[in-house]
């Protein structure tokens, strides 16, 4: 009898740990909301696409322009990482401003399609 009330108390310490320690981790992480551009808009619309973006979903939002297709997706990091999303959305927005520059207008990228048929008219 003594063992298995000991067995009983050993099963029960293990479940409230297991549960503590789930809801440490849920405090502890954040979803973000990744948003992946195939086109490259100017850094003030891009900014403003992701802050309307965070407010209407209420999530924290991270558009990163240039990639080879649109996706949205959502990502759970350790909020002890959120200073560090904050310097890389800064990294991104000065990213396309020193594309701007460079190209003294924004930075547009064409479809497959689009080039073709660009080559087709000269």
């Amino acid at each position: 009898m003594c063992l298995s009330l000991k067995k009983k108390d050993m099963t029960d310490t293990l479940k409230e740990t297991k549960k503590i320690a789930n809801e440490l981790l849920l405090e502890k992480y954040e979803p973000i909301l990744v948003i992946k551009l195939i086109r490259v808009p100017p850094v003030d619309e891009l900014q403003a696409f992701a802050s309307k973006i965070q407010k209407d979903f209420g999530y924290q939002t991270l558009v990163l322009p240039g990639e080879l297709e649109t996706s949205v997706d959502i990502i759970s990091v350790c909020k002890t990482q959120s200073m560090e999303i904050d310097n890389l959305k800064e990294m991104v927005y000065d990213s396309c401003k020193v594309l701007e520059r460079e190209l003294d207008k924004p930075v547009e990228f064409k479809t497959a399609q689009k080039i073709i048929e660009d080559g087709k008219e000269t």
